[in-house]
């Protein structure tokens, strides 16, 4: 099932003021069939208040939220796992917790019994089925908050931070499991995570939020090319003295000299940055070693885009 967001707005009135703080700021995107969107941003980006929208739990102050292009939204086909929320009662025990969450959605009883077993198994909780869920650690209770959304079989997920608080070993569980459930049931999945390697590995498109506004979105390697760097890493045979000139033009760092080899980084700055480097090197028949352009990774595509919209060289 498709998620369309349009001009999304969330504005709030601050106590004892006349002002308002607006919180997300005409956000538009969408999710189709099968995909998994991550939704990106520091601390008190919007994120979190996006989802809550999105699940029904905050009204917009204005804009559209359409399951499959229609403006009806029928709840039952949405499942969330909120950061920083209490998913789960904490007096029932986690079968207790998926029997009450798939009986509110209408699911039946022998549906719920074999679906429940088969989760809590998936989730490696099942060793603990029998606590009442406050006596789990964290990660556990996590685990439950994502078997508790799975149970109803939803169309739509969302999962703000499912990573947080698990194991190693628990955390590839769900990240193996969100992507089955996007590639291989067709649930559109939206991911909001500050652990990127999760979002590495599983997005197929990303969003980057700031100060309420979505100010990039692509696949990894569209953003990529967006926040392109032109950061190399250099090997010189012999004692070689960076020219004056280049500090003026270029940014020069990590400089060392060892067994007649000189080491440096340098940031052209433009993609025409390295040709003059080269041109230097032919004229003054100097012998490179090693030559390799620095390739981004998401943190760093991540940190650029943020920068570059408010304004940082």
């Amino acid at each position: 099932m498709d998620l369309k967001v349009e001009a999304l707005y969330k504005t709030y009135s601050k106590p004892l003021s006349k002002k308002k703080f607006e919180a997300v700021k005409n956000i538009s995107f969408e999710i189709a069939t099968g995909e998994i969107y991550a939704l990106l941003g520091p601390n008190g980006a919007g994120k979190s208040t996006t989802i809550k929208m999105i699940a029904g739990l905050i009204t917009p102050t204005s804009g559209k939220i359409l399951f499959n292009n229609s403006a009806h939204k029928n709840y039952q086909v949405l499942s969330a796992v909120l950061e920083g929320s209490r998913n789960v009662y904490w007096r029932l025990t986690p079968l207790e917790n998926l029997h009450y969450f798939a009986n509110l959605r209408g699911v039946p009883s022998r549906q719920i019994k074999e679906k429940s077993e088969l989760l809590l198994k998936e989730l490696e909780i099942d060793a603990k089925k029998a606590n009442q869920s406050r006596h789990l650690s964290r990660g556990m209770l996590q685990k439950l908050a994502i078997a508790a959304a799975l149970i109803t079989d939803p169309q739509i997920l969302l999962l703000d931070e499912p990573t947080l608080g698990v194991d190693v070993a628990s955390a590839r569980n769900i990240k193996e499991k969100i992507r089955s459930l996007a590639k291989k049931e067709g649930k559109s999945v939206l991911l909001t995570t500050h652990q990127l390697d999760l979002v590495d590995q599983l997005a197929d498109r990303v969003g980057i939020i700031q100060n309420g506004n979505l100010v990039r979105e692509g696949t990894i390697e569209e953003l990529k090319k967006i926040s392109q760097n032109y950061l190399y890493h250099i090997s010189i045979q012999g004692k070689f003295k960076i020219p004056a000139e280049w500090k003026k033009i270029f940014i020069i760092t990590e400089i060392k000299y060892h067994s007649e080899i000189t080491e440096f980084e340098v940031d052209c700055k433009t993609k025409t940055g390295m040709s003059s480097i080269l041109e230097y090197f032919s004229k003054n028949k100097l012998d490179i070693i090693f030559l390799q352009k620095k390739r981004d990774n998401l943190e760093e595509v991540f940190l650029r885009s943020l920068e570059s919209k408010s304004g940082v060289a």
